[in-house]
């Protein structure tokens, strides 16, 4: 398993270079950083309330596998 005291130290990083860079939505934020080889379209350009929510959905599904609850069980 990786470290989990990781995310605070790469969170606070984020934060500081937004707060620095404010206009930019996370994923240019991100790109901008990684400087990949390959352009990311998909990442560059999405909105932040897109990521908002696909985070969030994320979260919630990965909340429902660690309960052991099948997807539609629940439903």
């Amino acid at each position: 398993m990786r470290e989990p005291a990781r995310i605070d130290d790469v969170l606070a990083a984020i934060r500081l270079a937004w707060v620095e860079s404010p206009d930019l939505r996370l994923g240019q934020l991100l790109v901008n950083a990684i400087r990949p080889k390959e352009p990311c379209p998909e990442v560059f350009y999405v909105e932040d309330d897109q990521l908002l929510a696909a985070l969030q959905a994320m979260a919630a599904r990965v909340q429902v596998v660690k309960a052991g609850v099948a997807p539609g069980e629940g439903e």
